[in-house]
């Protein structure tokens, strides 16, 4: 901003404002033009402040303020000096004022008019400039705006009278892959392959309609689908004066809706293939749409009036056997029922499940109807199946009840005279009772042998009996696996030597202590050690070693044997398997020690297993857990 320096202005060089007045004049002028350049309205305002003091130089102006839109150019208000101020006013709204500052010592009515002329001159050209800046702000917002419009919308060309493209849009530019300049020039009827716009152009026959047409061309290295309408331009006389045509890429629209008719038409399939019924419900229960499953006596022309559900399915039943549905609007919730028919007893499931629209209303029910006549019966005759079998399982409940008690019986019944035959028999035996021959000697033999095999059968059906249903007591403590097989090994003695097999022992008189019971795990390993003797033949062999494996004691008992095939390892555990089955019944038995072994070993947390080979003999194994 210029400021007037005050010895200037109140001394002698003050100049007379008659001699400056075509000065200031010229300066004004200056300030004016330059208010009519281009130049931006903050930037024209600021030159103005510090132009407009020199321009009133006669008229002792000290400063000029100029505050537009809020903001304030030049020199601050504060009081001091006295001022004129114009508004600026835009368009009838003000939006500011321009305000010059005087000496209080040097002013007259005469310069105080002259300033307010000057301003309201200036005010005037600021307001016009303001305005013309905004028109052309706005002119150009809305020329870009079109502009952009233009070059996106589906209007994509302009033609003249004879059908040339004069004009075109960045739009069709990319549907063609052609520049701009390639485009402007050819023939409309390059662009839309439609014979009567050839007719129009050739013929110069006018067709005030627009003219709609699809075709496909090869662009980009495929086919593409376009949609043109072009519209003639017509003088009042009649006359074709140009048109535009509006060309749009179709190819994906025609895409979807080629692969909406593909999937409409397999939900059609589906829906036609389904063996149930299917109803599409309105609120007010009528069929918008069904596969008629069941129902194909019903016309089309009786289809197509959107028949009511009920009048269609249960035309004599009571309206409630729809009350499903109906609960199905209420509650947005899928709902069954079940309807039997009275004419033929067959009873259908009716399950209603609701469509919604946008807002979350049901709006729709589908209704899935099945004839569940026969699952229903195989229900009802499989519950009396199960009833049946429940009644037959307590009969088996009630005679292994019988038979546990019989075998309690048996065995009372059998041990008290097999007791006392036991018992006089080894007297007699042992001449207790007097003095044998050798005849009445091997007979006695027979008569102990077979006491104690019977004894033996007696014991293994009880046990059997007991372990199957858990009524078997353990008492377990610490025991010496090595004392146990050392007993084990003397009550066999006899049958070793008998049979002449050799014993090869392997127990180390230190080995840990295992947990078990005294009375059955010697009986374990008693029927192993008697089984190795039976099928080994005389001059075989017999090892038994014990070796100690981490958490466990192994036991093997290995004979020289007749082996077992293969394909029966995996049945010598199991009630009364016998490797000889046949009649001749060579080695005897009743099937039960390896069963009785196993229950026994796995009841001490232990494993027993079997290698063996036809012809080459057996190994048992035995893992039990030491202390």
């Amino acid at each position: 901003m210029t400021l007037i320096n005050d010895t200037c202005v109140l001394g002698e060089c003050a100049p007379n404002i008659q001699e400056n007045a075509t000065e200031n004049s010229f300066a004004l002028l200056k300030i004016i033009s330059l208010l009519n350049s281009s130049l931006p309205v903050h930037s024209l305002i600021s030159m103005l402040v510090r132009s407009l003091p020199e321009a009133m130089l006669s008229l002792q102006v000290y400063g000029i303020t100029v505050k537009m839109d809020g903001k304030i150019y030049g020199y601050p208000e504060n009081g001091q000096y006295p001022s004129i101020s114009v508004d600026v006013a835009v368009h009838g709204k003000i939006r500011g004022y321009i305000s010059a500052l005087y000496n209080k010592e040097r002013q007259n009515s005469e310069q105080w008019t002259q300033a307010h002329e000057i301003l309201n001159i200036l005010s005037g050209s600021l307001s016009n400039l303001i305005e013309k800046k905004e028109l052309e702000r706005i002119s150009l917002e809305s020329t870009r705006r079109y502009s952009a419009l233009f070059h996106n919308c589906p209007v994509g060309l302009f033609t003249d009278k004879k059908g040339n493209i004069v004009h075109c849009n960045h739009k069709l530019t990319q549907i063609l892959d052609m520049p701009e300049n390639k485009i402007i020039g050819l023939q409309v009827t390059d662009i839309i392959d439609n014979e009567i716009i050839w007719k129009m152009f050739s013929s110069h026959k006018l067709s005030p309609e627009p003219v709609k047409t699809e075709y496909e061309v090869d662009l980009k290295k495929r086919p593409v689908k376009l949609r043109s309408i072009y519209l003639p331009e017509l003088t009042p006389e009649g006359e074709l004066k140009g048109g535009l045509g509006i060309i749009e890429d179709i190819t994906k629209i025609e895409e979807a809706e080629h692969v909406q008719q593909q999937q409409k038409k397999l939900l059609v399939n589906t829906f036609n293939a389904i063996n149930d019924l299917i109803l599409v419900l309105d609120r007010d229960l009528r069929i918008v749409s069904s596969n008629w499953k069941g129902l194909e006596d019903i016309s089309e022309e009786e289809r197509q009036k959107h028949p009511y559900r009920n009048k269609i399915l249960t035309p004599n039943s009571d309206s409630c056997e729809s009350i499903h549905i109906l609960e199905a609007f209420a509650t947005g919730i899928p709902k069954e029922a079940f309807w039997t028919d009275p004419a033929d007893g067959s009873i259908k499931e009716m399950k209603a499940y609701p469509i919604f629209d946008e807002d979350g209303e049901a709006i729709m029910i589908v209704e899935h109807l099945r004839d569940i006549t026969e699952i229903k019966r195989s229900e009802e005759n499989l519950m009396k199946a199960n009833q049946e079998l429940a009644n037959a399982y307590e009969s088996l409940k009630s005679l292994d009840r019988l038979k546990n008690e019989f075998l309690s019986n048996l065995q009372h019944e059998i041990n008290t005279p097999l007791t006392s035959i036991k018992g006089f028999s080894e007297l007699v035996h042992d001449e207790d009772l007097g003095p044998l021959n050798t005849e009445q000697k091997k007979a006695m033999n027979r008569v102990v042998e077979k006491t104690k095999q019977l004894q033996t059968v007696l014991d293994s059906l009880l046990f059997v009996s007991s372990a199957t249903h858990g009524a078997i007591k353990y008492n377990f403590e610490n025991l010496s696996i090595a004392n146990m097989l050392h007993i084990s090994l003397n009550i066999v003695n006899e049958k070793l030597k008998h049979k002449g097999l050799e014993l090869e022992e392997g127990i180390p008189s230190e080995l840990p202590e295992i947990i078990g019971d005294i009375d059955y795990l010697p009986r374990v390993f008693v029927h192993i050690l008697d089984n190795a003797i039976k099928f080994t033949n005389s001059g075989g062999k017999i090892t038994v070693s014990v070796a100690e494996e981490k958490e466990f004691v192994h036991l093997i008992i290995n004979d020289t044997g007749i082996g077992i095939a293969e394909a029966n390892l995996e049945k010598v555990f199991q009630m009364f398997f016998q490797l000889d089955g046949s009649s001749t019944r060579n080695y005897g038995g009743n099937g039960l020690g390896l069963f009785m072994c196993k229950i026994i070993i796995e009841e001490h947390k232990g494993k027993i297993w079997i290698n063996s080979k036809e012809g080459q003999g057996t190994t048992v194994h035995i893992l039990l857990p030491h202390t």
